[in-house]
């Protein structure tokens, strides 16, 4: 779907820039990406790789905070970067928040157990530290 579908949708919502909630959702990705070490450390893989995701996912919103966006897709999320952050962000990072994505799809939707290991909870961790360290370097230090 592209951004604009998602704002005739109203998936994606235009207001004022916040840099507040920008700040917030940056302390928040940092928080959600220690706690996936945590989870990580502890052999929870499936629950880390979620953890990262959400990381990512904060991180993400703090971009469309600073462009006065409000989300009520996640899948909207990865289309307005797409549209507006490929070349800053670069289309491996927002890859990974799309692939993620999915993973935390299967993990809470599925009807299937999880074969997700430690290698890619490791893949996970790693990545969502180079996405949050991308958009802080987007963003700047708020």
């Amino acid at each position: 779907m592209r951004a604009s579908d998602c704002f005739k949708k109203r998936l994606l919502r235009k207001g004022k820039p916040d840099l507040l909630k920008a700040s917030k959702a940056l302390e928040m990705s940092d928080h959600k990406r220690k706690r996936a070490e945590e989870l990580f450390e502890n052999c929870f893989y499936e629950e880390s790789i979620v953890t990262s995701y959400t990381s990512m996912f904060q991180a993400a919103r703090a971009l469309l905070f600073k462009d006065g966006i409000t989300e009520k897709s996640h899948a909207c999320v990865v289309s307005y970067l797409r549209e507006n952050y490929a070349k800053s962000l670069g289309h491996d990072r927002i890859s990974w928040l799309d692939t993620f994505r999915l993973e935390r799809y299967e993990s809470f939707y599925g009807l299937d157990p999880s074969e997700l290991d430690k290698k890619e909870s490791e893949d996970a961790l790693n990545k969502s530290e180079k996405f949050f360290n991308s958009v802080e370097n987007i963003i700047g230090h708020i």
